[in-house]
């Protein structure tokens, strides 16, 4: 479909029924025809809901929260004492950092302007919307089992907020040992009274344990969400909420199949593909992750926020995503993982060509996921005393 120019336009009938009729001109001969018909686009891709999915065993309170905010934004978690989870989760940076692989440990700075010598493995995914991680078209959505992480390692924000801790790379560094560190961050909490008294009021216990530690941190980071974009706002029933380049972008991702993987109200099936990305130089070594070079479809929303992509940050902007996958597409083998072959690479991604306005117009799509508006506060002091977010000024 390289030569072929999208003319979509698309008719919003009611909430949950819409009819697309796409036109596709030839640019080599002029002339039209009805190439493919949508309907019921909301089987393809829907708004995020307005509630916030919880699991039974960790129900929210306002005073959970508080702690699993004061969790997130101290380094008193690490093992140096260096690093919060809001080192690589910074707001300013739309919950991410902003650098193709974060800076772990003995790291300094924010963003683009941290410096150390560490690295992690992979790029930082944001926290904003996680807690609606796993979530389908239909609604169906269980958070003890919502997939995180590039490799889908981890099921439930409550298990995912304890995995950087024991990362030598991340949190932990090489002080304390791997086995021992669960248990060396419980004493450290149970010195200080605040945290004490605050883990008592939260869950009528005097104990402090590592799963309460993730309980905590998990209630905050489902309150960090973002659901109310242009696109969100559009499909409620609001017909000025996107433009017509937005609106021919949501219907060319469609048409073009970026929707086979990126679906559902976080744009993303939460499978892992092959798309032969190539491997980030500052790594030692491929990272293959768990098999075949696989690795989770990422969620589009608010992607414009959180650059650069990709799970190792090889690409800056969009436009090298998109640029990406039409060498895909056209079997460029050049621009894959070297440790890769073509064939290897998923069909989903070899279908994906695209001319520049097609693009442009997705990529102004993309741009209609972004909602700003979420919850940017810092604690202006933590309770270990040490500085909030670890160290990041430099």
């Amino acid at each position: 479909m390289k030569n072929l120019r999208n003319y979509i336009s698309l008719k919003k009938i009611s909430l949950f029924s819409v009819l697309v009729v796409i036109l596709f001109i030839s640019e080599g001969c002029g002339e039209s025809e009805v190439f493919n018909e949508v309907e019921n686009i909301q089987d393809i891709i829907t708004p995020l809901p307005e509630y916030i999915p919880v699991p039974d065993n960790n129900p929210q309170t306002a005073e959970k929260i508080d702690l699993g905010k004061k969790l997130f934004w101290d380094p008193i978690l690490s093992g140096n004492k260096d690093i919060a989870c809001a080192t690589c989760h910074h707001p300013e940076k739309g919950y991410a950092d902003a650098l193709d692989l974060s800076i772990g440990v003995n790291g300094i700075g924010l963003g683009e302007q941290r410096s150390g010598s560490i690295l992690a493995k992979r790029n930082a995914n944001t926290i904003l919307n996680t807690a609606y991680n796993g979530i389908t078209n239909s609604g169906n959505y269980t958070p003890e089992n919502a997939p995180m992480f590039w490799d889908n390692r981890a099921l439930s924000l409550e298990e995912q907020a304890l995995l950087p801790l024991l990362s030598k790379e991340e949190m932990r560094g090489t002080s304390i040992p791997e086995n021992v560190l669960h248990d060396s961050i419980v004493n450290r909490l149970n010195k200080i009274e605040e945290y004490k008294l605050a883990f008592k009021t939260v869950f009528d216990d005097e104990s402090i344990t590592i799963e309460k530690v993730a309980q905590a941190i998990a209630s905050f980071e489902r309150t960090i969400i973002a659901n109310n974009s242009p696109f969100d706002r559009y499909m409620r029933g609001d017909v000025n909420a996107m433009n017509q380049q937005q609106i021919n972008g949501m219907n060319a991702f469609i048409n073009v199949g970026c929707a086979e993987c990126h679906s559902g109200p976080m744009f993303s099936d939460f499978e892992l593909h092959t798309i032969g990305v190539p491997d980030n130089p500052k790594l030692p070594s491929t990272d293959s992750g768990v098999n075949r070079y696989t690795f989770r479809t990422p969620s589009l929303r608010n992607i414009s926020l959180t650059a650069p992509y990709m799970h190792n940050g090889m690409h800056a902007t969009l436009q090298e995503v998109m640029n990406f996958y039409e060498d895909v597409a056209e079997g460029d083998a050049d621009d894959i993982n070297t440790h890769i072959n073509i064939n290897d690479i998923d069909p989903l991604a070899r279908q994906l060509e695209m001319d520049d306005d097609v693009i442009d117009e997705i990529i102004a799509f993309i741009e209609a996921l972004d909602d700003n508006d979420f919850d940017k506060s810092i604690p202006a002091s933590i309770p270990s005393g040490l500085p909030v977010g670890g160290n990041i000024s430099n």
